[in-house]
């Protein structure tokens, strides 16, 4: 702890434990949890463990499968993996000298495409009149010309827009 290896706000995993330090005591650490719970982590127990530092990270790697269509005809699917690609090449926050996105699968509800990037892809799905796969156990979802695509109207609710 004389190290100090993380400060208040950084995100931290400790054993199982995930999320951003709120508060460094004497006794203990607190940290609050993705799943907004308190968790107090006695300062014993953390000498004794491998604290990793998320928020010390210089780079930071995302990966997704992208589950398109079957309808998709194989043409469009190599236009649209290229364009991601494109995506990565142009935003100026990434790394350029690795990244890998390709089609990965035949997946079970749809084809996969493998992103280890993810930025602006549901825009560029949506221009590109790509539709991402439903779970057959979900009821379809009706889209008209004039509106948004089920996947970007998706996504905005996660991003709360």
């Amino acid at each position: 702890m004389f190290e100090k290896p993380f400060r208040v706000g950084h995100w931290i995993k400790v054993d199982n434990i995930e999320g951003f330090v709120e508060s460094i005591g004497f006794r203990s650490t607190r940290i609050r949890t993705f799943y907004n719970s308190l968790v107090s982590i006695p300062s014993n127990h953390l000498v004794n463990s491998t604290v990793d530092n998320m928020a010390m990270r210089k780079l930071r790697a995302v990966r997704t499968v992208l589950h398109i269509s079957y309808a998709t005809p194989a043409d469009k699917v190599e236009d649209f993996v290229t364009a991601i690609k494109q995506l990565v090449e142009k935003d100026p926050y990434t790394y350029k000298k690795w990244f890998r996105i390709r089609f990965d699968d035949f997946g079970e509800y749809g084809l996969c495409i493998l992103v280890n990037f993810l930025l602006e892809i549901l825009k560029l799905a949506e221009n590109m009149d790509i539709e991402f796969a439903i779970p057959p156990r979900l009821p379809p979802v009706e889209t008209s010309p004039h509106s948004k695509s089920a996947c970007a109207e998706a996504g905005a609710r996660q991003a709360g827009e």
